[in-house]
């Protein structure tokens, strides 16, 4: 999905929400857009494990 229909379809659901959940939508958006700050700081040595770490806790291998 190009990032312009990601931000349509953002913009096309936000309409369907009452101000209390659009407030927390946003602030979900904000938290998701500091993990991936965050990720990307990472050395890939630390990306490594913190996948494996992921996998073992969803059970997948």
């Amino acid at each position: 999905m190009s990032q312009r229909a990601l931000i349509n379809n953002i913009e096309s659901f936000s309409t369907t929400l009452n101000q209390k959940q659009l407030m927390r939508f946003l602030d979900i958006m904000d938290e998701m857009a500091d993990l991936l700050h965050k990720a990307q700081q990472q050395s890939p040595q630390k990306k490594a494990q913190n996948t494996s770490m992921a996998q073992q806790v969803s059970g997948v291998h």
